[in-house]
């Protein structure tokens, strides 16, 4: 809502109110008796654009639905939902199951459906300065309810230009750059589970620095676990004490525990009870999170 008040003095007072600023804001503009109208207007017009923060003037909530099969062979609809309010992807199959995504930040690709059983989505998430990240994330239907059969960092990049300290040319920082890609290639059946390619790329790049720089391009094959619904790069037996460090801190024993196993972009992680955990020295186990 906008009032415009014009007194007698060459004054204009305007009060203006958006539903997505944090309060009303009052503002006092000076006209020149000799501006037109005409300029007026232009003035008037961009002092508003620039009080209304990008999202309001974009749409907030973005619905949309996929078709596809579970992994068993019956015919469902999930309904997707993006959230650029509360930075969340929410997928719906029915009232009682949902999945969310969170950190989301837009997506990076057009989403798609992939052997008609995986919803695939590219987005990006929050990263740090100078630093982009992407993630991949498939989504699929088994006994009624939503999985995440793969959750990953596909793309992470940092480049740091050449920056200057206080003007002083000595303290010049050449420039810097890295790139991480996981690109998904394909997605074939294998006897009663799938088998999904990838190639990874890596490259770190400096010019103060040369001898570290280095480039790799890496074929990577995971398979699909049918139990727990996941994909993993191998399988691999866990045993004796870990730190398992999440929501509650515990210290656990395992004793022959065959779990799935990923190592992508120097992390590994196993997945245990549901969640993947990154595998630190000292026998830690980290919970990975959004």
């Amino acid at each position: 809502m906008v009032r415009v008040y014009v007194p007698i003095e060459a004054v204009v007072v305007i009060e203006f109110t958006a539903p997505n600023l944090r309060e009303d804001t009052i503002l006092l503009l000076e006209i020149n008796h000799k501006m037109n109208m005409k300029n007026i207007c232009i003035l008037f017009t961009m002092m508003i654009l620039s009080l209304v923060p990008g999202k309001a003037m974009s749409q907030e909530k973005e619905d949309m639905s996929f078709e596809l099969n579970s992994l068993s062979g019956e015919s469902v609809r999930v309904n997707l939902e993006l959230d650029d309010v509360n930075e969340k992807i929410i997928l719906k199959l029915n009232s009682k199951e949902m999945l969310c995504l969170d950190n989301y930040r837009g997506l990076d690709d057009e989403m798609k459906v992939l052997n008609n059983k995986f919803i695939m989505i590219h987005y990006k998430v929050r990263g740090g300065s100078d630093i982009k990240v992407r993630k991949t994330t498939l989504v699929c239907v088994a006994d009624g309810k939503l999985h995440k059969a793969l959750d990953i960092v596909s793309t992470m990049s940092h480049n740091i230009g050449d920056l200057k300290a206080n003007g002083d040319e000595s303290l010049k920082q050449s420039d810097e750059c890295g790139l991480y890609t996981l690109k998904l290639v394909s997605l074939q059946h294998q006897g009663r589970g799938f088998l999904l390619t990838a190639v990874e790329h890596e490259m770190e790049s400096s010019k103060a620095d040369k001898q570290n720089n280095f480039e790799r391009e890496d074929s990577v094959k995971m398979f699909f676990d049918d139990v727990n619904k996941v994909f993993y790069t191998k399988m691999i037996t866990l045993n004796g004490r870990y730190m398992v460090e999440g929501e509650s801190d515990s210290l656990r024993n395992f004793k022959n525990l065959l779990v799935p196993f990923i190592s992508l972009n120097n992390e590994e992680s196993v997945y245990i009870d549901k969640d993947w955990y990154y595998m630190e020295p000292g026998n830690r186990l980290a919970k990975v999170t959004d």
